[in-house]
């Protein structure tokens, strides 16, 4: 009875060690003979050894109980938190605006519309248009005079020309053919000379227009001249308080804008009235054409 005792703890320990050996067999092939099918390739990876069991300890004394099996491996260490994700790029600043802090008359470059010129040019050129004003009264006073003799002389050849119809008719009346062919030539003579002296009338009336449109012109020369100075004096006004006095001058800023409105109407206002001297300037050298073709004609009569 003791030698049984003593022996199964042997018997134990040899079916501890037999029975990993066993697991260690690989497992048959199936047959597929009898199915009919192609039979499964296996795959080629070699199944990983299972781990040898560790060596039984001998036992201390006859009769004590095999030792207990090895202490389960201990649980694995909880996996590592994953790694923050990195802090995102601080935005980049956007470029400065190379208008930033500036006006807007500064960022687009405004200019005065009216350049700035001295007071005492600008009086220059106001005498100037002053006495332009008065020339052109002399020659309103000139051409008119010129148009009331050149008209007395177109009467007077429309008198002479109707003297000699009234003596050509008697002559073809009384069959006086020396008379009618001398009548006859000098009608002609009549018609040429008052045909110069309309085209002169007409000359004349061309130079009067031109100095009344002369006129305007230096008018309007001399209402935008005054609004240049008026404004120039604002100007200079305004140099003398900028940065010390504000609100005198936002006053001065507003009376500058409101001059320099009305300083651009009244040049406008020039221009027109020069364009209209322009062209009245062409109808006086065409017609002065005309005149001197007219004179040649009346000259050969003589």
């Amino acid at each position: 009875m003791t030698f049984r005792c003593k022996r199964l703890p042997v018997l134990a320990l040899l079916l501890g060690a037999v029975t990993p050996l066993a697991a260690q067999q690989p497992a048959p092939a199936p047959d597929s003979t009898a199915r009919g099918y192609a039979p499964t390739v296996p795959d080629s990876t070699p199944a990983p050894a299972p781990a040898p069991a560790p060596a039984p300890a001998p036992a201390a004394q006859a009769g004590q109980a095999p030792a207990a099996a090895p202490a389960a491996a201990p649980a694995a260490a909880p996996a590592a938190a994953p790694a923050a994700a990195p802090a995102a790029a601080p935005a980049r600043a956007a470029p400065a605006s190379p208008t930033a802090g500036r006006t807007v008359a500064a960022a687009l470059g405004f200019i005065d519309v009216i350049p700035a010129r001295s007071a005492d040019r600008i009086k220059v050129e106001l005498e100037a248009a002053r006495a332009a004003d008065h020339e052109a009264d002399a020659r309103i006073a000139e051409a008119s005079s010129r148009r009331a003799q050149t008209k007395a002389l177109i009467e007077a050849k429309k008198q002479e020309a109707s003297a000699v119809d009234t003596r050509l008719k008697l002559a073809k009346k009384g069959k006086q053919d020396a008379e009618k062919a001398s009548l006859e030539a000098e009608k002609r003579v009549v018609e040429r000379q008052r045909e110069f002296l309309e085209r002169r009338d007409a000359l004349h009336s061309a130079e009067f227009d031109r100095a009344k449109a002369a006129k305007q012109l230096a008018q309007a020369d001399q209402k935008a001249l005054e609004m240049e100075l008026q404004l120039a004096g604002r100007r200079a006004e305004r140099a003398q308080v900028a940065g010390k006095d504000a609100t005198a001058t936002l006053t001065h800023d507003e009376v500058i804008h409101e001059l320099e409105r009305r300083t651009l109407e009244a040049q406008r206002q020039r221009a027109e009235a020069a364009k209209d001297v322009a062209s009245r300037d062409q109808d006086i050298a065409r017609r002065r054409l005309e005149l001197y073709t007219a004179q040649m004609a009346a000259g050969e009569s003589k």
